[in-house]
C-alpha cells in the first residue's frame, strides 16, 4: 500500500495519476533504496553472530572438574533461556556456532589468552564464542559471566526466586570482546554462620545445598571459611567434610574459621584418637602439646592428601566461639600469660605447617578476633614476623567498624585481611540487613588506608545468606573493583538489575533510606564514619527479653538493659546494647528506648508506604523486592512498635490497665512481625523461618501472651 500510494499524487480530495516518465523515475529511486537496504542488512548480518538454542559447548580435554561443574550450570542456563537443550561435544566442530571453554593457552584464537590471577575474557572468534580464563577460577568466572551478560542469568537468580527470562536468540558482534582483569583483593570469602535457617533448608535438596556455592562463584567470590574435617574424615578413604569437598569440586579455596586451626574442630578430637590412631583419647590440655600437634598435623595431611587449596588458619581458641581459657582446664588466669600461650601455640602451628607442606612461606592467616583483638591493642600479643601470614583484623564486636587494634597498629608492608560482620548472633542483624553497602565500603576503605593498601583478604560473616544478599553482592563487587566502587552507584546497578530500569533508581534511593531508618542509639566516635552504632534486629529481641524478665518478676528500673549475662568484658564484650541516654537527649534508658523507637517508627512508616507503592507497580523482581526490602522494612517497623509498646507498658508501673493494654499492643506487633516472616516462606524457601532459633520470635510471642494473661 505504501508503494502504491507513492505512485499517485494527492491534490485536495482528489488523487491524479503521475505521468509515465515520473512513474519510471520513482520506480528507479525505490529500487535503489531497496538494494541499499538489502546490502546494509547483509553487511549488518555479516558483522554479527546469532546464538540460538541447542548451540553445542566444547570443553578443552584437559579442563579440570571445577570448570566442568560450572559448564553443567551453563548447560542448564542455556536450556532454561532458550527452551532447547545444548549438548557437550567431544570434538571442536569445524563449522557452525559453538561455545568453547578453555583455560590459559589451551585454545589458540584471534585474541591472546588473558593473564593474571583469576583474569578472564569472553570473545567471538569467527563462529566460536570463547570463554577463557587465565587459571581455573578465571575460566569458571568466564562461564558465569557469559550466562549473566549474554543470557541474562542474574547472579542471585535462585536467591531472588526468579528464573531467567526466555529468549529466542542472542546476537553478538563478530568483534565482541569483554575482558575482566584480576581482582583488586586476592581472597574474597564468605562465612555462613549461625545458620539456624540455612542449614535445615540446605538438607531438603541438593539444589538448595548447591545454591550457596553457585551464588559465590557467580558473584566471583573465591574462598569459603569454615571447617575442613567432617565425620567422614576419620574413616577410610579419609575425605574432607562436605562443605570443604563441595568447595573444592566448585573451585573454591577453603580456610578455617577463627577457632578452626587448619580447618579442625575439637569436636572430632575423640574421632581422631579412636578411629585414626586407635589409641585412648588423651586429655585436651595446654600441657599436652604433642597431642595437639598430632591432631593439627592430621588436618594438614588431610588437606594435602585431598589436594585442597587452602589458606591455613593459625591461632588458639576454645572448642566454640570462646577464649581458650574457658575450655582448657590448665589455662593461666592473667592476660599476659594467656597471650603468651597463644603466641607459643601459633609458633608451633607455623613450624608444623612449614614442615608438612615443605613450603617456607605457605599462605596463612591469623584472625585477631575478640580476645586476640584486645591482646594486640594492649601490646600483649606479638604477631609473628612471617611474610606470608595475613594479619586478619576483625571489625569491632556488636557494632561493626574498624576496632582499636587496627587503628593503633603500626604496619610495615605485611599482608592484611579484614573480617566484617553483616550478621552477628547475639546483638546484630539476623532477620534483616542493617549494615548496608555504604558502611561496608567505609570499613574496607579505612582498613586499606591504615594498612598502606596491603589488604589482600576479605571475609564477611554472611549469616544465613538470604537476608544479606544485597550486602554480600556489594562486598563482592567492591573486592573485585575496589578503587571505583561507590555504594550508591552499586545500589543503582543492583536495583536496575533485579527490578528493572523503570523503577531501579527509585528503589536504590529507597534502599539507602532503608538503612538510614535504623535507630542509632549512640553517637559515633569515629570522625566521618556514618551509622557507626545501630540497633539491629537481634537487639530488639534481647531488649524485649530483658524487659519481660523484669515485668514477670514485678521489677522496675530506669536502666533495664544493664547487666546482660553476655555483656562480660572479660570475654571480649564491649557493650551489649550501647544505649546512651544523653546521646538521645534523655535521662535514662527507658526514655531513650521510647524516643529512639518512636523516631525510627516514623522512618519505617515512610519506607513501607513507599515500598507498597513501588510493589504495586513492579513488573520485574516483585517477589525479591518483597523479601529483600519491603518485607524487611515491615519487620523492622513491627519490631520497633513492639518494643515501643513494651517500654510504655514497663513505664506504666502504677497504671495496671494501661500496662496490660500496652503489653497487648506489643503482642499484636510481634505477631505481625512473625506473620511477615511467614509470608517469605515461599518456594524455593518453603519453611525457611520455621527454623528460627537465634532470634526466637515465637518464644517472645509466647512470653508476651502469658504476661498479658497474667496481667
Amino acid at each position: 500500500m505504501g508503494q502504491l500510494a507513492a505512485l499517485s499524487k494527492p491534490y485536495g480530495s482528489i488523487t491524479f495519476p503521475l505521468t509515465i516518465k515520473k512513474i519510471l523515475e520513482k520506480m528507479k529511486k525505490y529500487a535503489y533504496l531497496l538494494f541499499a537496504a538489502c546490502l546494509f542488512s547483509q553487511i549488518a548480518l555479516s558483522q554479527t553472530i546469532t546464538i540460538h538454542g541447542k548451540i553445542p559447548v566444547y570443553i578443552e580435554p584437559n579442563e579440570t572438574a571445577p570448570v566442568r561443574r560450572a559448564v553443567t550450570d551453563l548447560l542448564r542456563d542455556l536450556n532454561t533461556v532458550f527452551g532447547q537443550p545444548s549438548i557437550l561435544v567431544s570434538e571442536l566442530p569445524k563449522t557452525g556456532l559453538v561455545i568453547v571453554v578453555a583455560t590459559a593457552n589451551a585454545y589458540k584464537g584471534r585474541q591472546p589468552a588473558v593473564k593474571g590471577w583469576e583474569a578472564h575474557q569472553i570473545y567471538v572468534d569467527k563462529s566460536r564464542i570463547i570463554l577463557n580464563g587465565s587459571d581455573v577460577r578465571g575460566t569458571i568466572y568466564a562461564v558465569y559471566s557469559f550466562s549473566e551478560l549474554m543470557l541474562g542469568v542474574k547472579p542471585l537468580w535462585f536467591w531472588a526466586s526468579e528464573k531467567p527470562t526466555h529468549k529466542d536468540c542472542v546476537v553478538l558482534a563478530v568483534n565482541y570482546r569483554k575482558v575482566f582483569n584480576s581482582p583488586d583483593i586476592k581472597y574474597r570469602a564468605w562465612l555462613p554462620n549461625d545458620t539456624d535457617l540455612l542449614s535445615p533448608w540446605q538438607k531438603l535438596s541438593d539444589d538448595n545445598y548447591q545454591a550457596l556455592f553457585e551464588a559465590m562463584l557467580r558473584l566471583k567470590l573465591n574462598t569459603l571459611e569454615g571447617v575442613i574435617a567432617g565425620k567422614e574424615s576419620f574413616v577410610p578413604p579419609f575425605k574432607p567434610g562436605k562443605d570443604a569437598a563441595t568447595g573444592q569440586e566448585r573451585g573454591l579455596v577453603t580456610t578455617g574459621h577463627h577457632l578452626n586451626i587448619f580447618g579442625s574442630t575439637y569436636g572430632y578430637w575423640a574421632d581422631y584418637w579412636q578411629k585414626v590412631r586407635n589409641l585412648p583419647v588423651p586429655e585436651l590440655a595446654i600441657a599436652n602439646k604433642q597431642a595437639l600437634k598430632d591432631f593439627w598435623g592430621y588436618h594438614i595431611d588431610l588437606a594435602l592428601k585431598n589436594k585442597l587449596e587452602v589458606v591455613w588458619l593459625v591461632g588458639f581458641r576454645g572448642n566454640r566461639d570462646i577464649p581458650f581459657w574457658e575450655f582448657f582446664p590448665d589455662a593461666p588466669k592473667d592476660d599476659k600469660s594467656r597471650a603468651k600461650v597463644i603466641e607459643d601455640m601459633v609458633k608451633i602451628q607455623i613450624d608444623l605447617l612449614k614442615e608438612k607442606t615443605g613450603d617456607p612461606h605457605p599462605p596463612m592467616r591469623l584472625t585477631l578476633y575478640n580476645e586476640m583483638s584486645n591482646f594486640v591493642a594492649a601490646g600483649l600479643f606479638h604477631i609473628p614476623n612471617e611474610p606470608s601470614l595475613i594479619r586478619n583484623f576483625v571489625a569491632a564486636r556488636r557494632d561493626h567498624f574498624p576496632a582499636q587494634d587496627i587503628r593503633t597498629h603500626t604496619f610495615s608492608g605485611e599482608p592484611v585481611g579484614y573480617y566484617l560482620n553483616f550478621q552477628f548472633t547475639s546483638t546484630g542483624s539476623h532477620l534483616a540487613q542493617a549494615e548496608g553497602p555504604r558502611k561496608m565500603e567505609q570499613n574496607y576503605r579505612m582498613v586499606d588506608s591504615l594498612s598502606g593498601h596491603k589488604l589482600i583478604f576479605s571475609v564477611v560473616n554472611a549469616g544465613n545468606i538470604r537476608e544479606h544478599v544485597l550486602e554480600l553482592s556489594a562486598n563482592a563487587d567492591m573486592m573485585w573493583n575496589f578503587k571505583p566502587f561507590n555504594a550508591l552507584s552499586f545500589l543503582n546497578k543492583f536495583s536496575t538489575t533485579y527490578y528493572g530500569t523503570q523503577h531501579g533508581h527509585e528503589i536504590a534511593l529507597l534502599y539507602r533510606d532503608f538503612f538510614n531508618s535504623y535507630w542509632q542509639q549512640r553517637k559515633g566516635d569515629l570522625p566521618g564514619f556514618e551509622r557507626q552504632y545501630l540497633f539491629q534486629d537481634m537487639r530488639y529481641a534481647r531488649a524485649m527479653e530483658m524487659l519481660l524478665s523484669d515485668l514477670e518478676k514485678g521489677k522496675y528500673t530506669t536502666s533495664p538493659l544493664e547487666n546482660n549475662p553476655l555483656d562480660d568484658p572479660s570475654k571480649g564484650s564491649v557493650g551489649y546494647f550501647r544505649v546512651v541516654p544523653a546521646d538521645n537527649d534523655t535521662k535514662n534508658q527507658l526514655k531513650a528506648m521510647a524516643k529512639g523507637t518512636a523516631e525510627s517508627i516514623a522512618k519505617w512508616e515512610i519506607i513501607t508506604t513507599k515500598a507498597d507503592m513501588l510493589y504495586s507497580k513492579l513488573q520485574s523482581g516483585k517477589i525479591f523486592f518483597d523479601d529483600n526490602l519491603r518485607g524487611q522494612a515491615y519487620l523492622m517497623l513491627h519490631l520497633n512498635r513492639s518494643l515501643n509498646y513494651l517500654v510504655k507498658g514497663y513505664q506504666s508501673k502504677d497504671d495496671h490497665k494501661a500496662r496490660r493494654q500496652f503489653v497487648k499492643q506489643s503482642l499484636d506487633e510481634i505477631h505481625l512481625a512473625e506473620q511477615r516472616l511467614t509470608t517469605s516462606n515461599h518456594a524455593p524457601f518453603v519453611g525457611w523461618y520455621t527454623n528460627d532459633s537465634k532470634f526466637g520470635i515465637k518464644a517472645l510471642e509466647r512470653r508476651l501472651y502469658n504476661l498479658y494473661n497474667k496481667l
